[in-house]
């Protein structure tokens, strides 16, 4: 009786040098066919493919996941491919399954474009911290290119670069151009190709056509490149949402119109993270916004800085530009004017008021809006509260004229550079102590405002008081010591007033 025996899935190392190579999934569920030169749909397990040398090689690989259930995962392990002299992409997707691409090591992909996807399926980039992927476009490509899927990058170090342009008209490629664009982790660094050209145009550091940017984590620095019009750092038609991370986007200068950091047809969301957008300059046109958005810019967390490219003319840009900008939560905001004649905040074209929005600002938040030099035009702090760690309840006491005592409820001592003045602007005496790094300042008014300067509290913060509490008879306000040095100069004064159970705060 003759016995066939199945044979084993070949699990080994495909060199690039010996041909180009095609993987496409295998029938058994982890498994992929691969095809190179004389050997045709071997089945394969944790494909692997790397360089025999040190040179690039002018071979390409083609990852095809066929059907939409299909999943094809390929290691890139230390791969130097360049296929310039051919035109075509060192690494092409095809079909409508899904795609994961690993790092392992150093790995260089430079052609018509690094990586091409015309596939409606996902394409999935990930890596460890020491693994890393340089995709470089050529003449006028894209460093990552996907014509409409949706593409993740989830770890690794990625780099990828447009390719310049000198055609009169041409443009510049994107660093990374795709459908939609998640970024979870990693350090990734986008940057659009340049422009020679009279009426060229620089290529966006990252571009989404459709499904929009969304970043939760990593490092990402996108950049713009130059032109008679600059790119943008970011640019979406479904909008841009950061959560988390670190997001540097900077616009590309433009002798036209400059580049925007941000730039999003359809809403720009910060909720977390840390984020510095800042508009190209440009030698006689416009200026390019830090952020600007034509479905609304709203930012409720983290701490973003927006930055208006400056103008050779009359058209600097804005730190954000929208026609809605809604600001809340315990967000720090720094936008800053382009020169000349920019505008911090410009919503609908106008310089917002930030005192309309102080009431959804939380604790902590600080919103601040400068010219172009960095000088404060407005601004709106919330101090943080710190909960004291022992409140003090002021003892009853002989009513006066405004519902309170005349005199304190204890015997009071003075702290100097600090008084208490009641309704008319009077000093009066007041009862303050200490419970850990906590000075609690009473008064037995329902009226009644605390003043200190700014030198005094340095030196009561050199003495370990971190939080004062202001209580009179309805009202105790605690707010933090280094956040009120923050707010102004030596020679500034923070007024806390008390009226019945309303508080306000002023520093200057």
């Amino acid at each position: 009786m003759l016995t066939t025996l199945a044979a084993p899935a070949f699990a080994g190392t495909w060199y690039i040098e010996d041909g180009d190579i095609t993987v496409k999934a295998g029938e058994t569920e982890g498994t992929n066919k691969v095809s190179q030169g004389a050997n045709q749909e071997v089945e394969d397990t944790d494909t692997i493919i790397k360089n025999r040398e040190d040179t690039a090689s002018s071979n390409t690989v083609t990852i095809n996941a066929e059907d939409k259930n299909d999943k094809v995962e390929v290691t890139l392990k230390d791969v130097n491919i360049d296929t310039s002299s051919r035109n075509k992409a060192a690494v092409s997707v095809t079909g409508s399954g899904n795609t994961t691409i690993k790092l392992d090591g150093d790995n260089h992909l430079t052609g018509g474009n690094g990586i091409y996807s015309n596939s409606s399926g996902s394409l999935t980039i990930s890596g460890d911290e020491n693994d890393s992927l340089t995709a470089q476009g050529g003449d006028s490509r894209n460093g990552i290119y996907s014509v409409s899927g949706d593409v993740t990058i989830s770890g690794g170090t990625v780099t990828a670069t447009g390719g310049n342009s000198t055609g009169s008209y041409g443009s510049g490629g994107d660093g990374i151009h795709s459908g939609s664009l998640t970024i979870s982790g990693g350090t990734v660094t986008a940057t659009g190709g340049g422009s020679t050209g009279s009426n060229g145009l620089g290529g966006r550091g990252i571009c989404s056509d459709s499904g929009g940017v969304t970043i939760s984590g990593g490092t990402v620095k996108a950049t713009g490149g130059n032109g008679s019009d600059g790119g943008s750092g970011i640019s979406s038609s479904s909008g841009v949402t950061v959560s988390d991370g670190t997001v540097t986007a900077n616009g590309g200068n433009g002798g036209n119109v400059s580049g925007d950091g941000i730039r999003s047809d359809g809403g720009v969301t910060i909720s977390g993270g840390t984020v510095k957008a800042a508009g190209g300059d440009s030698k006689d046109g416009y200026g390019g916004d830090g952020i600007r958005s034509g479905g609304g810019v709203t930012i409720s967390g983290g701490t973003v800085e927006a930055a208006g490219g400056s103008s050779g003319s009359s058209n600097g840009g804005s730190g954000i530009y929208s026609s809605v900008i809604d600001l809340s939560g315990s967000l720090e905001l720094t936008a800053k004017a382009g020169s000349p004649n920019g505008k911090a905040l410009s919503q609908k074209g106008s310089e917002l008021v930030l005192d309309t929005i102080k009431d959804k600002l939380g604790p902590g938040a600080k919103v601040t809006a400068t010219d172009a030099d960095g000088k404060v035009i407005d601004q709106v702090p919330i101090p943080r509260p710190v909960e004291p760690e022992g409140p003090v309840i002021p003892e009853e006491s002989s009513s006066s004229s405004d519902g309170g005592s005349a005199a304190p409820s204890a015997p009071a001592f003075s702290l100097p550079g600090l008084t208490v003045t009641d309704k008319d602007g009077q000093r009066i005496s007041y009862t303050s102590t200490q419970s850990g790094n906590t000075l609690t300042v009473c008064v037995g008014r329902l009226t009644a405002s605390f003043r200190i300067s700014l030198a005094a509290l340095r030196q009561l913060r050199a003495e370990g008081i971190e939080a004062i509490t202001f209580q009179t008879i309805l009202c105790s306000t605690t707010l933090s010591v280094d956040e009120l040095l923050a707010m102004g100069g030596e020679d500034a004064e923070a007024v806390l007033t008390h009226r019945f159970t309303d508080s306000s705060l002023t520093v200057g």
